[in-house]
């Protein structure tokens, strides 16, 4: 969770907060397009590695209470989480993404293979389909958005790209409403 506010406060200074220090008609350079695509992106890996954490975690919790107290089960899942969040730490200081929001997606994607690799690794010899389909679908849906998100960015930056219709279409009716809006505004007040 307090990785995941880091990279929130990141996307949101990133993204309310203009090159000109308040000047909201400022232009984005692609630089700062880019960064705050990663760092959303970077929040979106966060959360597919908590929702993951959680997984291994309950799975394991589930078979240790079988062979366990739960004491000793407690005692268990705090070293786990510990562990966990150790790991988690060395990983985003190596990467450098302690130090560089450009580097959150990298680090957080390899935390979430990891956790994925490790809750399939722990889990081959219980019969959970559930989980094991429910794991796989959170790395799925992360994968996919992160395509889908870094592809329309790398479109949206090229100099010399022909018009795709449906964006003209959505270029004009956000601008029509911007107008609307702003023609109104006065009026409201």
């Amino acid at each position: 969770m307090w990785w995941g506010l880091r990279c929130a406060f990141t996307f949101l200074g990133d993204l309310l907060l203009s090159d000109g220090m308040g000047d909201r008609g400022s232009q984005w350079t692609v630089e700062k397009r880019f960064r705050v695509t990663e760092v959303f992106l970077a929040i979106l890996w966060c959360s597919a590695s908590a929702y993951l954490s959680y997984f291994f975690t309950d799975c394991l919790m589930s078979r240790w209470l079988l062979f366990y107290t739960p004491s000793a089960t407690v005692v268990r899942l705090l070293t786990t989480d510990a562990l966990i969040a150790y790991v988690t730490n060395c990983v985003l200081y190596l990467s450098g993404a302690s130090r560089d929001p450009r580097m959150l997606l990298p680090a957080w994607v390899s935390i979430a293979t990891t956790l994925t690799m490790l809750y399939h690794l722990t889990q081959r010899k219980i019969n959970i389909r559930k989980e094991t389909s429910a794991s796989i679908g959170v790395f799925s849906i992360a994968s996919f958005l992160s395509l889908c998100t870094l592809l329309l960015q790398l479109h949206l930056t090229r100099d010399n790209d022909p018009t795709v219709p449906l964006f003209e279409m959505v270029r004009h009716t956000w601008e029509w409403v911007h107008r609307i809006l702003h023609v109104q505004a006065p009026f409201a007040r």
